[in-house]
């Protein structure tokens, strides 16, 4: 079977049915948050570590807003915003107010770094770039801790311990 008529033995995604699946697939039934909330802050994380190498994605930096979980769905057209939105006021109140710390955490990153960004790039002088390199690459990892912290909420409904990057691959290694 070829992949096209694989593709087309599914049924059509804009059929009742599938619309129906695909919204009750974007709540994790683990925790009860949406994966796809964190896609906000996937993208400034993607344009901060990219900037150095491609200074055109300033403008999308600097045009970067936090956004709070139930604003994104509020705004969102994803089939099955409703739900998450449903969901989300269904919490635990202690969990949500744990997740909601962590994308305040989260956004005060982003916002921080694009600020910072910002102040730079209103410099204008040559030896701007490797500054922006230096606070991209302050900021990048900063960023990506705290959203890896958020992403456990909402992937696995728990804070994860930290762990070490090394006794992770010696964990990885010691099990094959």
């Amino acid at each position: 079977m070829s992949l096209s008529e694989d593709f087309h033995s599914h049924s059509d995604p804009d059929e009742p049915d599938a619309t129906e699946r695909r919204a009750a697939a974007l709540v994790n039934p683990v925790s009860g948050l949406a994966n796809d909330f964190l896609n906000v802050y996937n993208e400034i994380l993607m344009l901060i570590e990219m900037l150095p190498g491609m200074p055109d994605l300033a403008d999308d930096i600097l045009a970067w807003r936090p956004c709070s979980y139930r604003a994104y769905f509020m705004q969102s057209q994803l089939p099955g915003r409703r739900e998450a939105l449903d969901a989300y006021a269904k919490l635990d109140s202690s969990f949500r107010a744990l997740f909601e710390a962590s994308v305040e955490q989260l956004a005060e990153c982003g916002d921080r770094a694009t600020r910072e960004i910002a102040s730079l790039l209103a410099l204008g002088a040559s030896e701007r770039d490797e500054q922006v390199g230096v606070v991209c690459g302050e900021w990048g990892p900063r960023i990506r801790q705290q959203l890896d912290a958020t992403e456990q909420l909402v992937n696995f409904g728990r804070v994860a311990h930290h762990r070490d990057a090394q006794d992770v691959v010696n964990e990885l290694f010691s099990a094959a």
